[in-house]
């Protein structure tokens, strides 16, 4: 992974939004403040009575087409234009729509988790057949993040799909919690003891996927014969629990340029497996 713009464009507003015109960036408003997104949208009973069950239970849930497809398509454009001029992906997070996203699923958040509070760790994914970037199986955290006894959650990962996931592109599998030796421990260590075990969760585009952050997971190899799979992860926690990031974020306030580099810098040094030395630099430096 490299980057195909210097370190003053990266730092240059305007260079990101000669990038991808029809998205925002706004430095002197909160997100709050200015976004319309997902004030109207409500769960639907039937479904989230089933998310709710199966996360307490196997501790994910899939959530079907809860984004407009419009604004998902989008977002998937920006990260081809962001291919295209050999930017990772990441920086996507220098637009406002991909924090909005976070705000246009309070309603489910706030019935899942109660109160809670946005950490600074997002990341992203373009996966081809020949750019293959999806992590291998993994816990998020190793430690104890059961539900609590309100029946709300203390941390949770949401990973969101800008594409459709299919038998063709690559998608998440996950070994059911209640499935999995070693989930109550949270250890580090994986055991598949049957096969058959492992879910494959596939779903359209604008779809929400969370799960418990340890849950394990990995993500499955693309087919050339399908689209590249693009997707876009984020943490969040419950107020009051003990933070796994130092300092979370607040929408309510503005989020400048700055800010916004300094965090993709600190997740490409954080997460980033193909990064080579010049964006490690890069990225030390943006987040300086």
């Amino acid at each position: 992974m490299t980057t195909g713009a210097d370190l003053g464009q990266l730092k240059d507003i305007e260079y990101w939004r000669s990038l991808c015109p029809d998205l925002s960036i706004n430095q002197t408003q909160s997100l709050t403040s200015i976004s319309s997104f997902g004030k109207d949208l409500q769960l639907r009973s039937d479904d989230w009575s089933i998310c709710k069950e199966v996360i307490n239970e196997d501790g994910y849930f899939a959530y079907d087409s809860w984004f407009d497809p419009g604004l998902i398509d989008r977002l998937a454009d920006c990260f081809s234009h962001l291919q295209t001029n050999n930017i990772p992906c990441v920086f996507a997070f220098v637009y406002d729509e991909f924090w909005e996203l976070l705000l246009q699923l309070d309603p489910l958040l706030s019935e899942l988790i109660g109160d809670y509070e946005i950490l600074p760790a997002v990341w992203s994914w373009l996966v081809s057949d020949d750019n293959q970037t999806a992590f291998t199986p993994h816990r998020d955290q190793v430690r104890d993040v059961l539900i609590e006894d309100d029946d709300h959650l203390d941390y949770l990962t949401i990973w969101i799909p800008l594409t459709d996931l299919n038998h063709l592109s690559s998608s998440i599998c996950v070994l059911p919690a209640s499935l999995d030796p070693d989930y109550e421990d949270s250890t580090p260590e994986i055991r598949v003891e049957n096969m058959q075990d492992v879910r494959c969760l596939q779903g359209k585009r604008g779809s929400v996927f969370c799960w418990t952050t340890q849950l394990a997971h990995w993500g499955t190899k693309q087919s050339s014969h399908g689209p590249p799979r693009m997707s876009v992860g984020y943490f969040v926690q419950r107020s009051g629990a003990d933070p796994l990031e130092d300092l979370p974020l607040d929408l309510s306030k503005p989020l400048p340029l700055q800010q916004r580099l300094a965090i993709i810098g600190q997740q490409i040094i954080d997460y980033s497996r193909q990064a080579d030395d010049d964006l490690l630099r890069t990225a030390a430096r943006l987040v300086q």
